[in-house]
């Protein structure tokens, strides 16, 4: 739009065949550099996931030296063609044409209209007015939206609401330490911190930073009572595991210690189903896609196995009830004394469907993306050809890397 704008001003005396040419000059300049910014920009959100400032400037540290050089090249030449340059500087010289000719109508319509000159502030101060009225009702209902009590927030976005509750059942804390200090918090490896700084956009608090430097790992937290308040009016009564359900007893009970209230933890609201996005956010945290490739000692055949797997620790109900609603069958971890909820290749529409509606938001999705590409090559029966076969063993490599 800036460079139609500026197309468009420099030919405003369109029967000047030097102001055409300038307009040209003008435009197709600024589209070499669009076309590197667009490159720049579609490369940070490749490699990064996200196009925030917070997020890119966060994670640069961690992207290999390459891609943010060309990333820097890139966004370098798109500012150097708008802010007219070295080697991308010769419309700005050329767009005089237009320029001039504005001045000189100006010039020659104050000398013809010596009132022109208090009519154009008066109109100027009336546009700066509706300009900062029309600025001040966006704030606002951007403000509203995030700060407001958290029943009204959470009807603007329903899916990240409990998409939110979800991924916090899986990867989340409510922590009360000896002092009595409260805190939330989501703790992350720093590739996937995007997601960290999404849930802070989402929510409108919160704060996200280093963890561990060595480990590589982010973290968002929350600490101050209102926006605990908030959280605590999110979670309660739409939390379904157990172990979540009695951690986040004993923070109500932390906050109204603290702080001096009688908030009251209410019973389980909304029972595991597949109608909201709650799953896909405990996928996101606890979900698993794995895929093998099996011979079979028996026959000699090749066998491809393609599973979704949920874990989780000291809840068999959990499990069972999600068996139920996805089709699939519980298995006992002995490592780490827990149970997993499988579905097998045969039974995984529902899941498929589901995920397609609620789509994951960390990293997972990648791995996601290439599990289904072998789920689907399978179905159609490219497993038996060793072409098919051998884009399933490269993909499976890759699938939770």
């Amino acid at each position: 739009m800036v460079g139609v704008c500026s197309y468009l001003l420099v030919s405003f005396w369109f029967t000047r065949i030097a102001a055409n040419q300038s307009s040209i000059s003008a435009f197709l300049t600024n589209r070499v550099g669009d076309c590197f910014l667009t490159v720049g920009m579609f490369a940070i959100l490749w490699s990064l996931g996200n196009l925030d400032y917070a997020t890119v400037f966060s994670l640069a540290p961690y992207i290999n030296e390459n891609v943010v050089t060309i990333i820097g090249i890139c966004l370098l030449i798109g500012a150097m063609a708008k802010s007219s340059q070295v080697g991308l500087h010769v419309w700005l010289p050329m767009a005089m044409e237009g320029l001039l000719n504005r001045a000189l109508l100006k010039l020659y319509c104050m000398r013809e209209h010596p009132d022109m000159n208090s009519w154009s502030s008066v109109h100027l101060l009336s546009f700066g007015k509706i300009q900062e009225e029309g600025q001040s009702a966006g704030n606002l209902g951007i403000y509203k939206g995030s700060s407001e009590t958290t029943c009204e927030a959470i009807k603007f976005n329903d899916k990240f609401k409990w998409w939110f509750i979800g991924f916090s059942e899986g990867d989340g804390s409510f922590i009360v330490n000896k002092d009595g200090y409260l805190e939330f918090k989501i703790t992350q490896s720093s590739v996937d911190a995007q997601i960290l700084f999404y849930i802070k956009k989402q929510l409108g608090f919160g704060s996200v930073s280093v963890q561990d430097k060595v480990n590589k790992t982010h973290h968002f937290r929350v600490r101050n009572k209102k926006d605990i308040l908030t959280l605590i009016q999110i979670f309660n009564g739409n939390i379904i595991t157990k172990y979540k359900i009695n951690q986040f007893k004993l923070w109500v009970e932390g906050f109204n210690k603290v702080y001096k209230m009688d908030i009251k933890c209410l019973d389980q609201q909304h029972p595991l189903n597949l109608e909201n996005a709650w799953l896909s956010g405990f996928t996101d945290a606890e979900g698993c896609f794995t895929s093998s490739v099996l011979t079979s000692k028996v026959t000699g055949k090749t066998i491809v196995t393609v599973r979704y797997v949920v874990s989780q620790k000291n809840d068999i109900e959990f499990n069972k009830n999600l068996a139920n609603q996805i089709d699939g069958y519980i298995t006992h971890v002995k490592s780490y004394n827990g149970y997993n909820t499988v579905v097998n290749h045969g039974k995984l529409n529902k899941i498929l469907v589901y995920l397609q509606n609620n789509p994951l938001k960390t990293k997972k999705l990648i791995s996601y993306r290439r599990w289904l590409k072998i789920y689907l090559l399978v179905k159609d029966k490219k497993h038996f050809t060793p072409e098919g076969l051998a884009i399933i063993k490269f993909l499976a490599k890759f699938i939770n890397q």
